[in-house]
């Protein structure tokens, strides 16, 4: 008997847990944002309107996606998107900063554009499309010339954008995606990669050591030294640095288990510089307690699971590149963030993906699911039945 084919392929468990997580982060923007509100329904009716433009779009790509393959696109296309985000990040310059960082656009009726979450989801692509075949060789070509392109966006978000947040996240997933592939030909150079990140490790052990901290103290006029020093001890710098830290564990322990019920936040009105986006996992713990935040956490799991499992069962290389570039990409915002907030970690600005507000984020990660998507469905890692097929037609096609 032939089996029914489905209305949307693919994995099912990404599909339900990605719109739960956009149903619940658009319903706690709504809530965060009533403290910039307070009383203008026209400014909270703009924010919400806002923020369903971007999930239809982002919906849009996540569907286009799925069902076709960008690495079946021309390289003149792949050359001319480069060049083409690489121009969006420099132009940011030529707006006003936000935050210190220099990494929007702005458009028309307040919304912005932020070219740096498209570079990294572009830079997985491109690791796909250039480390993704083994070319013998040429392998180590292909792969300083993938450090090369990702080392000028590095560059020119952390330098002329002077977005750190955006510049770690970049870094760490063009570095987990070089050392994917196994070609004999990288071997060597992989031996090194590794060595680095075991030099990385103790490093960061020894910047959190308290004597590191006291040699910092000496010049925590430095606004990134500043930040650092107020995730080691908030307290220190209650009213400064460390204050909106300080606020967010408030926050927490105001939470408890439960909450205080949606909408009931206290903290948003007055104590974070960005509740619907950088700080918005404070009013979901002070809203919905610790409950809210493991029901967060569990779907961010059944999202993400299917991707790192996926990779290791994937048929080709340039699919494994996708999986676990798209799982990195999540994985370090969700750290990054929760990490800033809760001070484990300094403060990046780094947003919550599918949760916190923001156009170009909301878009970017689910193109990337999307991607992520088609590949599971190319390797046959789901029930859909065209899957035989489509491995058949692109059994040549390993880029």
């Amino acid at each position: 008997m032939q089996r029914k084919r489905r209305l949307i392929p693919g994995d099912r468990r990404i599909t339900i847990a990605t719109f739960v997580l956009i149903i619940f982060g658009s319903l706690m923007i709504a809530s965060a944002e009533m403290g910039n509100a307070v009383g203008d329904t026209a400014y909270l009716s703009g924010i919400i309107t806002r923020q369903a433009i971007y999930v239809v779009v982002g919906t849009a790509a996540y569907f286009f996606l799925l069902f076709v393959r960008v690495q079946r696109l021309a390289l003149f296309i792949y050359i001319g998107t480069y060049i083409g985000i690489m121009g969006s990040l420099a132009i940011c310059r030529a707006f006003p900063p936000i935050g210190g960082a220099y990494a929007w656009i702005p458009l028309p009726g307040g919304a912005t554009i932020q070219p740096s979450e498209f570079a990294k989801v572009f830079m997985i692509v491109m690791a796909s499309k250039m480390l993704g075949q083994d070319r013998g060789e040429n392998n180590v070509r292909y792969f300083w010339a993938y450090v090369a392109m990702a080392f000028v966006y590095f560059f020119i978000i952390l330098v002329v954008q002077h977005d750190l947040g955006s510049a770690i996240v970049l870094f760490i997933i063009c570095y987990c995606a070089a050392l994917i592939p196994g070609y004999k030909e990288l071997k060597k150079t992989h031996f090194y990669m590794f060595i680095l990140i075991l030099i990385v490790i103790a490093l960061a052990l020894f910047v959190m050591s308290p004597l590191f901290t006291e040699f910092l103290k000496k010049h925590a006029d430095n606004y990134m030294v500043g930040r650092f020093l107020a995730s080691a001890d908030p307290f220190l710098y209650q009213y400064d640095r460390g204050y909106h830290v300080i606020m967010s564990l408030v926050s927490f322990a105001n939470g408890g288990w439960l909450g205080l019920g949606y909408g009931n936040s206290i903290h948003k009105y007055m104590n974070f510089p960005n509740p619907s986006n950088d700080f918005i996992l404070p009013v979901i713990v002070e809203e919905l307690g610790i409950a809210g935040f493991s029901g967060l956490v569990l779907f961010y799991g059944l999202m993400l699971y299917p991707l790192i499992t996926g990779s290791f069962r994937a048929r080709f290389t340039s699919s494994k590149i996708i999986l676990l570039g798209v799982f990195i990409y999540f994985i370090t915002h969700f750290i990054l963030n929760v990490g800033g907030v809760s001070g484990l970690i300094p403060l990046t600005g780094v947003p919550l993906l599918l949760i916190s507000s923001g156009g170009s984020s909301m878009v970017a990660s689910m193109a990337a699911l999307g991607m992520s998507q088609n590949e599971l469905i190319r390797n046959g890692l789901t029930e859909h039945e065209d899957n035989s097929r489509q491995i058949q037609e692109n059994t040549d096609q390993d880029a």
